[in-house]
């Protein structure tokens, strides 16, 4: 697997990690997951201690392809040795040489999702390679895609560690392949989650301060028109936000009003050249002439948006610093100067920049601060910076920083941040930055792109259509077609060779484009193919793994169910018994009642009865002696319900047996 394969892996599971996390309370616990896989993998090998933490740095950097500093590594390790040992059981200990042991540690909390951006990943990479057929020009490099989305890590390098950057390659395909994929959510979202873990990756190199609040950020032309809405709707979100996060981190943000002037000459050409713009706008999507065709703007609004400006910035809380006069004129003598006019298109740019670099300069007040933190003041743009590098020493930061670099680096920072922008935008500020970047990167100057323009204005009489100039403009972006200025040299020589020469292009960006349309949308449907079947398996799994999980909750609540329905019957049992043995005591009861009013009734009816009628035969001697024998007769019938009651009501014994020989109904067993 490849090194840039590997790294893509391990900022997906960052992102990850960042996403899921409960216990992240500082910017090392996202990769204390990570060192614990590294500790469990060291137990497989039967790796169970070591003299030194260099070795679990470099079984780290080789499982997951970072670069672990030591005092960073270290302190990670501790925290991990506070967190899994016990009283009982140390299972990680790091001794005060740097010496450690292993003792019987497995982590696999991250298995599963490891497969699973495995996954991701190479299904990023399938449809990469499959999209680079659509480029005939291109030699397919596998890593390259991923390392064009950690393309901003590299460009933060150079504030946080002061490395150089090193990702410099033309990345102009990958740009391409990431902007047409937007389209398709499930994608760009793996594509996102790999450039927020880049981004958290930088909390390696860099330990996150409270940012001083007084930072004061200088707004450059093109950061402006963003502000404006006249660029992209992206860079415009990006322009805002930082505006935002500047009013909450208590930043100072200022514009020189040379730097007015200079947007509000930009926008009179634009003016100017309203109706005159054929090629300009598609070639470039970041051009003012988007924005106005995007707002649906006529000539007339362009015009009210710049006679605004001045009070749109200061209702946007932008202080306009008037009083210049002094700095332009000991920027008209600075070597910054000199170094200016060579890359700038004119000398009125070349002084403004000039002047804004010894703005800055004399803000900070320091020729080299070597920390990101220790600045004091930036010049702060929204596309890329040659001033970046202008009047740098080496080791020092530079006076200029890109307005999404600025906010990954303030996301890291501050917690605050971190609340206010979310990773999702995040992502898409910063991989919509590195897409204009990239694609805008080397195209033909805009004085060149201008001129013909003019050209095709003055055909425009002849059979061009606006295809034809989507198309032409198409092989510009995508850099097939170069030789601009000898296009525009021979539409002053042959009008007729020139619009042939345009056809030409026009013709075989069709011919292209009809071939790359098959192959895009067997990309798209093998996407969704995939996707459907990986969906489905990670569905099942989950099913599998719920329908477990399901299975001992409803086995645990079946036993509660059966232990709780076992006792109300036994409850319903003892009721039932009680209420038969209540049942047989009244019946006792009943019984003596009866007997003595019946034997009472009875004996004293015989005395009656024989009292009367042999009242004359029957002398004193046999009364007394049939009185004597009734009595014995009442007395033993009724001694014998009484023993009965008393047995019942008394003789715990006898109840107890009584309870113990009832049969209980079926009902009851039947339940059970």
């Amino acid at each position: 697997m490849s090194n840039s394969k590997e790294r893509a892996i391990t900022y997906s599971l960052l992102a990850h990690i960042r996403n899921t996390g409960t216990l992240i309370q500082g910017p090392l616990d996202i990769f204390k997951p990570l060192v614990k896989r590294a500790l469990a993998e060291m137990n497989k090998i039967a790796v169970f201690k070591g003299k030194s933490i260099i070795e679990i740095k470099v079984f780290c950097d080789s499982l997951f392809n970072l670069d672990f500093p030591i005092p960073v590594l270290k302190r990670i390790l501790e925290l991990i040795s506070k967190e899994i040992n016990t009283p009982e059981v140390t299972h990680f200990a790091i001794y005060k040489d740097g010496s450690f042991c292993i003792s019987e540690y497995t982590f696999v909390d991250l298995d599963e999702e490891i497969e699973k951006q495995k996954n991701e990943i190479e299904r990023i990479e399938e449809m990469f390679n499959t999209f680079c057929l659509t480029s005939s020009s291109r030699i397919n490099n596998n890593e390259s895609i991923f390392k064009f989305i950690e393309k901003n890590k590299y460009s933060l390098s150079k504030y946080l560690s002061n490395r150089i950057e090193i990702n410099g390659e033309d990345y102009t395909l990958e740009a391409l392949f990431i902007n047409f994929f937007r389209k398709i959510p499930e994608l760009y979202d793996i594509i996102k989650n790999i450039y927020i873990g880049s981004i958290i990756s930088g909390y390696i190199d860099y330990t996150p301060v409270n940012y001083k609040q007084d930072i004061l950020l200088l707004l450059d032309t093109n950061f402006i028109v963003g502000l404006l809405d006249l660029n992209t709707p992206e860079s415009t979100h990006t322009c805002n936000t930082l505006i935002k996060i500047a009013k909450l981190q208590g930043f100072k943000t200022k514009v020189l009003i040379n730097t007015i002037e200079e947007t509000k000459n930009l926008l009179e050409n634009k003016c100017l050249n309203f109706n005159k713009s054929f090629l300009l706008n598609k070639v470039n999507t970041e051009d003012v002439y988007n924005a106005c065709e995007r707002r649906k703007f006529s000539k007339v609004d362009l015009e009210r948006e710049n006679d605004n400006l001045e009070s749109t910035l200061v209702t946007l809380g932008i202080e306009i610093i008037y009083d210049t006069e002094k700095l332009k004129n000991k920027a008209r003598f600075s070597e910054e100067y000199v170094q200016f006019q060579k890359i700038r298109s004119s000398k009125r740019s070349a002084l403004h920049d000039a002047m804004t670099t010894l703005y800055i300069k004399e803000i900070r007040g320091i020729s080299a601060i070597k920390e990101f933190e220790n600045v004091r003041a930036w010049f702060v743009n929204n596309s890329s910076s040659i001033n970046s590098e202008i009047s740098r020493s080496e080791g020092s930061q530079p006076i200029s920083i890109k307005a999404d670099d600025l906010l990954n680096i303030l996301w890291l920072s501050s917690p605050k941040v971190g609340l206010e922008i979310k990773d999702r935008d995040l992502a898409e500020i910063g991989l919509t930055s590195i897409i204009s970047f990239t694609l805008n990167k080397d195209l033909p100057k805009s004085k060149v792109l201008k001129e013909l323009d003019d050209n095709i204005f003055k055909y425009s009489n002849t059979d061009l259509t606006d295809k034809d100039l989507i198309l032409i403009s198409k092989r510009i972006t995508t850099k097939q077609l170069t030789d601009i200025e000898s296009i525009n040299t021979l539409a002053e020589d042959n009008q007729e060779a020139f619009i042939k020469r345009l056809k030409e292009e026009s013709s075989k960006q069709e011919t292209i484009d009809e071939r790359n349309l098959e192959i895009l949308n067997n990309v798209i449907k093998e996407f969704q193919t995939k996707s459907k079947g990986i969906k489905k398996t990670v569905i099942e799994n989950k099913e599998t793994k719920n329908l477990l999980e399901k299975s001992e909750i409803d086995n645990e609540k079946l036993r509660r169910e059966v232990k709780e329905k076992d006792k109300l019957i036994e409850s319903q049992i003892e009721a039932w018994k009680n209420r038969r043995i209540l049942r047989w005591k009244y019946l006792s009861v009943l019984y003596l009642c009866i007997s003595i009013i019946f034997t009472t009734f009875a004996f004293g009816y015989v005395i009656n009865l024989y009292g009367s009628s042999l009242e004359l035969s029957i002398n004193n001697i046999q009364l007394g002696t049939l009185y004597v024998v009734g009595s014995a007769v009442w007395l033993f019938i009724n001694n014998e319900f009484y023993k009965r009651f008393n047995n019942c009501w008394y003789n715990h014994s006898n109840i107890e047996n009584f309870r113990k020989g009832l049969k209980i109904p079926e009902r009851f067993t039947l339940n059970k």
